[in-house]
């Protein structure tokens, strides 16, 4: 019966500690935090000006 309560305990802790660094540090656990989407809307940014200028090349 201890050891079902001790791995409870540390089973909490441990996803206690993951959810506190998903939130605070989401890149680190692969997710798309707020560093990222920026990131991939500056990008976006930079290929839109391009595409649109080889599909105003096309239609002349």
């Amino acid at each position: 019966m201890d050891i079902v309560l001790a791995m409870s305990i540390f089973f909490v802790i441990v996803t206690m500690i993951f959810v506190a660094i998903a939130v605070l540090l989401p890149e680190w656990m692969g997710i798309t935090g707020k560093k990222a989407k920026k990131i991939i809307e500056m990008q976006q940014e930079e290929k839109h000006p391009a595409d649109h200028d080889e599909k105003s090349q096309d239609q002349h």
